[in-house]
């Protein structure tokens, strides 16, 4: 077997390994949008070759995080996969400590983070040098404990791209983390407008108060219900979430189960959400990293975290 780098063309055999790992496909056009097309760099890609047959890949994303005020290159790690028939030879930890020392050495990449699922975390944290940061729990709410508190009239704006101005006010609104994904103009237009296959809807509230809010909906547990994911949730005041959060569930005219969404626990406005009727619910995730080099220890303890959905690539 043979480690090499990505090339172009090699992406038509990535997408047939990833339907046999995972038993379902990724589309060309996803791809391309993920690792092609994202602003902040590309093809972070080692593959394991069994002659002219794919047998593993290891890929990361560029993402640029905001520490201590910052811009600083992160990778968010993404697809890992084997060949079925090439279990148990090693190739997860090859390809993965091969990359993270390209990262280091010749992107500049300070630290690779991400969301190790039930399968992958035991790895990362035994074999590949990861250390957990936290448990995400998921904050869930039912419309019938949060639609009694709708009581304003609210008009939606539901926009069709992001301005300079919808930057500065989400960043305005992290301020106070030390450690945050840089929504920069360019990331939010390519990570909800350009991305293929979610439908997402963002709205931006002027009145009664300054909002937006990125959502998404998705199958609940109940057949024929659905959840509201609330992707990313700014607003200056949460006392007018319920009127809102109420006009939203109206625009999808759906059945609606829950409505969710991630907060950092020792963000300030968890206790806002709570004080709302949410509460810590399944699923809960994973979240960690691997250090490479100059990092600031804040970028270790997740206090200092600003988090949403939309930092995970599964929403």
């Amino acid at each position: 077997m043979e480690l090499k780098d990505y090339k172009p063309g090699d992406e038509v055999q990535i997408l047939e390994l990833f339907e046999l790992a995972f038993n379902r496909k990724m589309s060309l056009e996803h791809w391309n949008w993920r690792f092609a097309k994202n602003p902040a760099g590309n093809h972070l890609i080692k593959l394991m070759w069994d002659n002219d047959l794919l047998v593993g890949h290891y890929a990361v994303s560029p993402l640029f995080v905001d520490v201590n005020g910052i811009k600083t290159l992160t990778a968010h790690s993404l697809t890992t996969m084997t060949h079925p028939s090439y279990g148990g030879k090693g190739i997860f930890k090859t390809l993965s400590l091969a990359l993270y020392n390209d990262l280091d050495t010749i992107h500049g990449c300070k630290a690779v983070w991400g969301f190790p699922n039930n399968n992958s975390h035991y790895g990362f944290i035994k074999s590949l040098g990861w250390s957990d940061l936290a448990v995400i729990h998921t904050l869930a709410v039912k419309p019938d404990v949060l639609n009694p508190k709708a009581t304003h009239e609210i008009k939606l704006n539901e926009l069709i791209k992001f301005d300079e101005s919808h930057s500065e006010y989400i960043k305005s609104k992290l301020s106070d983390f030390p450690v945050k994904v840089d929504r920069s103009k360019d990331y939010l237009n390519w990570r909800y407008f350009e991305k293929p296959g979610n439908q997402y809807k963002i709205f931006e509230i002027q009145e009664p108060t300054k909002t937006i809010i990125v959502s998404k909906i998705y199958p609940s547990s109940v057949s024929g219900e659905w959840d509201i994911n609330l992707i990313e949730l700014f607003t200056d005041d949460f006392n007018y979430l319920p009127s809102i959060l109420k006009a939203i569930q109206e625009s999808y005219n759906l059945p609606i189960q829950r409505i969710t969404t991630w907060r950092n626990l020792f963000d300030n406005n968890h206790i806002n959400l709570e004080k709302l009727g949410f509460y810590p619910n399944l699923p809960q995730t994973y979240i960690g990293a691997r250090i490479h080099s100059d990092m600031p220890k804040s970028f270790n303890n997740f206090q200092n975290w600003s988090l949403s959905m939309g930092d995970s690539d599964v929403f």
